[in-house]
């Protein structure tokens, strides 16, 4: 005997048989968790019905209320384009274009992020273990942001953007180094493609000098192939300008292409991308060689996130980088680097989150003063206005 049918078969009755008694409970249960402003709850019973054809469109249609509710306003036109385009409901169909064309009018003209980070990095120059330069040191990281909307939306319109990034070491500041960057942004819908156009201007300092001009064209698209799948292209080059003759070999031009892919699940999101670059820049020339930095480097990414519930995220991080140097007349570099990153997060709302995060970080080189490995442990906050 199957014992497996024995257990199973009920279920499958019930299945079969009630399966509209099960839909009204669940939608009964939504919406008096709506109506009693406990969305959290709410939401896992809308979740629950959007898994049912029938059900799909007030179901999408009341996680955008939500959305709105929690000031979500990306999350909210999510659900409501979904109900817009796809939706086989007229009236809500209506409803959601009315929650679209409202959204657009509210949408901030400014937002900005802000991050604060203390951490501990085991090899803070990335050099070979046995090398004189191989220090340990603590750090605090700070990233802040801000974009001005001015015309349009922001996924078709014209947006203005700065930023400023900066690290800085407690015992030494030989490796401190901060940037400046400012933008013009312009998105556009292009059929079923979301894209943007960004130039990007960049001034940064090392060990308190200054560094490079960087003149950057960064390019974007991304489409839904499903509900819950996305292709995002990216393509990047850069004018590298130096303002310190020390790192005259850097200068020259960095060119970027990616393909990634995202899959959304109900707790869990899954990246994977591959990445080609190519280098046209200087060389370096010591007493003991010539040093080409001009690298054409393929880089393989994968993330995963689990979501445990609305506040602890989990997220782990594995790539494999190749780097492959025009050979000189005495040096022939190759590196394979491997990465490894390990975060949790705990969002007290979802606007504002708190990071703990571990970075291992294992370079091969043929050449041996850039072989290494180091490890960076960090905390943070992190606020989105």
């Amino acid at each position: 005997m199957d014992f497996g049918d024995i257990f199973f078969d009920p279920i499958i009755d019930f299945w079969v048989n009630d399966v509209r008694c099960w839909v009204m409970c669940i939608g009964s249960g939504a919406s008096s968790y709506y109506r009693l402003g406990r969305y959290d709850d709410a939401k896992t019973y809308f979740k629950l019905l959007n898994q049912t054809e029938a059900m799909r469109d007030i179901a999408e249609y009341h996680l955008g209320l939500i959305a709105i509710k929690e000031k979500d306003g990306s999350l909210a036109r999510r659900h409501f384009n979904s109900v817009a385009t796809t939706g086989k409901d007229e009236k809500l169909v209506k409803l959601s274009k009315r929650q679209l064309s409202a959204l657009e009018k509210a949408e901030d003209r400014w937002t900005s992020y802000f991050s604060l980070d203390y951490g501990y990095d085991d090899n803070i120059s990335s050099v070979s273990g046995d090398s004189v330069l191989d220090r340990a040191d603590n750090f605090y990281q700070l990233l802040a942001s801000a974009d001005l909307l001015i015309s349009g939306r922001r996924v078709d319109g014209w947006t203005a953007d700065a930023s400023l990034f900066g690290i800085e070491y407690s015992e030494t500041d030989t490796n401190d180094e901060y940037h400046f960057m400012l933008g013009l942004r312009r998105a556009f819908i292009l059929e079923d493609w979301y894209t943007s156009a960004l130039l990007n201007l960049e001034k940064s300092t090392y060990g308190g000098d200054d560094f490079q001009r960087i003149t950057r064209l960064d390019i974007l698209g991304r489409k839904a192939v499903s509900k819950r799948q996305r292709i995002h292209l990216r393509y990047q080059a850069e004018d590298i300008r130096s303002d310190n003759v020390s790192y005259d070999y850097l200068a020259g031009w960095r060119q970027r292409a990616r393909v990634e892919y995202r899959h959304y699940a109900q707790n869990n999101t899954k990246h994977i991308y591959y990445e080609l670059e190519l280098n046209d820049r200087g060389e370096l020339v010591t007493s003991t060689g010539t040093y080409e930095y001009s690298p054409t480097r393929h880089t393989i990414r994968g993330l995963y996130t689990q979501i445990i519930n609305t506040h602890w995220w989990l997220t782990g991080v594995l790539s494999y980088r190749i780097s492959d140097f025009s050979p000189s007349p005495t040096i022939d570099r190759e590196d394979d680097q491997w990465k490894l990153a390990l975060s949790t997060d705990y969002y007290f709302d979802r606007t504002f989150k708190l990071t703990a995060k571990y970075q291992y970080t294992d370079n091969a080189s043929t050449i041996e003063r850039y072989a290494y490995d180091k490890s960076i442990i960090k905390v943070g906050l992190s606020k989105l206005f």
